[in-house]
């Protein structure tokens, strides 16, 4: 009787432990991939960026920028553009339509850098038609501050030593 007791002890074990329901489990490839909250949350404070730009509500893209905030591009990267040049420029050119894609953020407390692709659906030849964006972002209270951003050309036909050539599969964390 006590060697029945462990048996299904043990068989218990078994189907409650990971091996006994791998085969249950979608695979990796299958799995949906779902927006951490950090992502959804820097997502709406871009579209809100995006929004007063597109609006041309100087007060509101004012309210998302630290006072020091400054852009630098990969072009000229000694030569920052610093905020209200940045504001005047983006208010002049606020009929450009963009969306964001590829974003990821790293939280590092009072600070979370942001980077995405910003696709351009307008098609001038001046213009990069993809944007890699890292945006620097600071806490000020409750409220996120847009610090530092850097802006460059996406471009596949540009290596750049000690990236891969290819695209890597990248786990995502679920």
């Amino acid at each position: 009787m006590q060697n029945r007791g462990i048996v299904l002890l043990v068989s218990a074990l078994y189907i409650a432990s990971p091996s006994g329901w791998a085969a249950d489990e979608a695979t990796p490839e299958s799995r949906i991939p779902t927006v951490t909250r950090m992502v959804k949350q820097f997502t709406e404070l871009e579209s809100s960026l995006a929004a007063s730009i597109k609006a041309g509500d100087e007060a509101g893209l004012q309210k998302l920028l630290a006072d020091d905030f400054e852009l630098r591009t990969g072009s000229m990267p000694g030569n920052p553009t610093p905020r209200a040049e940045w504001i005047r420029s983006l208010l002049l050119r606020r009929d450009v339509a963009y969306s964001i894609e590829q974003m990821a953020v790293h939280d590092l407390g009072n600070h979370a850098v942001v980077s995405f692709v910003e696709k351009s659906a307008r098609k001038e030849a001046k213009v990069a038609p993809n944007i890699f964006v890292v945006d620097v972002w600071k806490r000020s209270g409750n409220d996120w501050k847009l610090a530092i951003r850097y802006a460059s050309a996406a471009s596949r036909d540009v290596f750049i030593p000690g990236a891969s050539a290819e695209s890597p599969a990248i786990p995502k964390k679920y």
